[in-house]
């Protein structure tokens, strides 16, 4: 075999210092991947916790659901069939439900947030024309409510009679 030529040993140490800035980079962008891939991994873990709390969510101490919340109450989206219900009974569950009384007939299918006790929920859950009800941990569909101010001359409590099978305040 011939010697090799200046060409060709100059070809080698040329290979051989491109493998060596390559080894280089790739020892540098290694643990720079992993530090990002772990950075990414937290933000997304934290996201999801906030989209996705395992625990309700209470609103602000100066919302007026803000107590509902330590009573244990939790937060749901209920879906109804406004239709299906027919005048009287969609009239009671707007009541029930804490609904202002618009005038209005509720049609089609409406959303209404509401705080419900576990026993509310499940009443609320197998009643007619319920399409679905939601758990709102994260209080997404929450509306701000202030506390209403203490009057000075407070009335008599009023007697709440019936059933509490649907007790929930839905303004929120």
């Amino acid at each position: 075999r011939a010697a090799p030529t200046m060409g060709e040993k100059r070809l080698r140490a040329e290979r051989a210092a491109t493998r060596g800035r390559h080894r280089q980079r790739i020892r540098l962008a290694l643990p720079l991947t992993a530090a990002l891939l772990v950075a990414l991994a937290a933000v997304t873990a934290r996201l999801y916790r906030e989209r996705y709390p395992s625990s309700q969510r209470c609103p602000p101490e100066d919302d007026r659901f803000h107590d509902h919340c330590l009573e244990g109450r939790q937060h749901y989206l209920i879906e109804i069939d406004w239709a299906c219900m027919g005048k009287q009974r969609a009239a009671l569950m707007r009541r029930a439900l804490d609904l202002p009384e618009d005038g209005k007939a509720s049609r089609g299918i409406g959303k209404v947030p509401s705080w419900l006790t576990l026993e509310n929920a499940e009443a609320v859950r197998e009643a007619p024309c319920i399409r679905s009800l939601a758990l709102d941990l994260a209080c997404r569909y929450c509306k701000p409510t202030p506390k209403p101010k203490a009057s000075k001359d407070k009335a008599a409590p009023s007697q709440e009679g019936g059933d509490e099978e649907l007790d929930g305040d839905a303004s929120t």
